[in-house]
């Protein structure tokens, strides 16, 4: 009698023990969530007070709420100039590397030849060099090809991209083969199977390599910095590391600028969010 009545409690003391678990674990992942976005979360609300609130007060929220910060910058002359040549460079340099990435991947994943698999060993051997080791090269081949203080010597370096063709190889990889072959029979050539059939297939995973791409380009400062001189032909983390010679100590400017930068690819990724990460999981899924 003991004995059977003992076990309903026994049953009901394990998924306590796992709520407890479940629970204390969700609220150290909500704690580090919070640490993690709240540096971001103080930038925004900072750019938006103004200098003397923002040195005086040590309130989170502003009291007085302003768009002075954005509209300084704004009028600066060049915003509009470098926020144009910004988008142009972003915008090349993804679609190159989807293009390019999508095509190099598809052969290093459903083309036997030989050498195949060293050539592409050797290819990822590229991803363990430091950029600061190849910098010097590629600013001389850029001298010589007459782009000095041009946009293409910006985007030429960054038509192609190792990770990118290694990400697509990782998802074409998984392609039935007997699609591919099925098309083949139905007469079908290459590059119609290209475009028609695994293209398609790949919108995930070129969605989730564009995000990565065009975060890396709008955010790049070290080669712009050394390639473009003249004003006209500067990009926007160029234009905006200058607010620190212009405003030494306003930092209020400095917040509102890392702003001008962060939004753009925080839109982007709101609408491509489901895609990056359905890209991100699936290219995973054979290696």
């Amino acid at each position: 009698m003991d004995i059977a009545s003992s076990r309903p409690l026994v049953k009901n003391v394990f998924p306590v023990r796992t709520l407890l678990s479940q629970g204390s674990i969700h609220i150290l992942l909500l704690f580090l969530a919070i640490i993690a976005v709240l540096p971001l979360f103080w930038s925004i609300f900072a750019s938006f007070k103004s200098y003397k609130e923002l040195v005086t007060s040590r309130d989170f929220f502003p009291h007085v709420w302003t768009l002075g910060n954005y509209d300084e910058i704004i009028n600066k002359n060049g915003f509009g100039i470098a926020l144009i040549n910004s988008i142009i460079v972003s915008s090349v340099v993804t679609l190159s590397t989807i293009a390019t990435s999508s095509a190099v991947g598809y052969v290093f994943a459903r083309y036997n030849f030989p050498g195949r698999d060293k050539l592409f060993m050797v290819l990822l051997s590229t991803m363990m060099l430091p950029f600061a080791v190849v910098l010097v090269p590629l600013y001389v081949m850029i001298v010589g090809l007459g782009l000095t203080n041009e946009l293409g010597g910006v985007i030429v370096v960054a038509l192609w991209s190792t990770f990118g063709m290694f990400m697509m190889r990782q998802f074409m990889q998984s392609i039935p083969s007997e699609l591919l072959d099925a098309a083949r029979i139905d007469g079908a050539g290459e590059l119609r199977i290209f475009a028609g059939i695994v293209l398609p297939l790949s919108t995930a995973p070129m969605a989730a390599l564009s995000v990565f791409t065009f975060l890396g380009s709008w955010d790049n400062f070290l080669w712009p910095l050394i390639v473009l001189s003249s004003q006209e032909k500067q990009t926007l983390p160029i234009l905006l590391n200058g607010l620190k010679s212009l405003y030494w100590t306003r930092y209020e400017m400095w917040t509102a600028g890392s702003m001008m930068t962060v939004i753009p690819v925080m839109i982007l990724y709101v609408f491509a969010s489901k895609y990056f990460i359905r890209g991100v999981a699936m290219t995973g899924m054979k290696a």
